[in-house]
């Protein structure tokens, strides 16, 4: 069986966020909150859709950085993996506010970006602590060092 390309994988990423940003962007643009549009009514759950958006982007443009190795930093993929924990609960908390209503389209439409965003937070946490290969050990405390668990290599 071949190894798992790490490359490969953070490719899939991107495109999975993509595709949620996509969602994400076509959710607010469309008339579908409750007949009215995005910007037309001020409330919290609009304003945390876009700040998820804002995040979304920022998460594809860093991943896009990771990808090409523009700028090489070791904190870079954990930055990377927060910013899409942080825009998936942005997201969350923008379905679960009671403007939403579940017969909006726009409201599914949120609920799918939500679901890919939670799914590629998923896989990029695979990635960083699974294929990419890193002899680093992982502190617990100052003084109990903990090695790196190599499963997959």
């Amino acid at each position: 069986m071949r190894p798992v390309n790490e490359r490969m994988i953070l490719i899939f990423i991107l495109a999975i966020i993509s595709v949620a940003t996509l969602l994400c962007i076509v959710g607010l643009a469309t008339p579908g909150w409750n007949g009215h549009n995005v910007f037309s009514v001020a409330t919290l759950s609009i304003a945390l859709s876009i700040i998820s958006v804002v995040l979304l982007i920022v998460s594809v443009v860093m991943g896009g950085i990771i990808l090409s190795g523009i700028i090489q930093h070791k904190r870079l993929p954990f930055i990377f993996i927060s910013l899409l924990i942080i825009s998936s609960i942005f997201i969350l908390a923008a379905l679960t506010s009671p403007f939403s209503s579940i017969y909006n389209y726009s409201y599914s439409l949120m609920v799918a970006a939500f679901t890919f965003t939670y799914l590629s937070s998923i896989i990029a946490t695979y990635w960083l602590f699974g294929i990419r290969g890193t002899n680093e050990k992982i502190w617990i405390s100052n003084k109990h060092p903990r090695p790196r668990l190599d499963i997959l290599t």
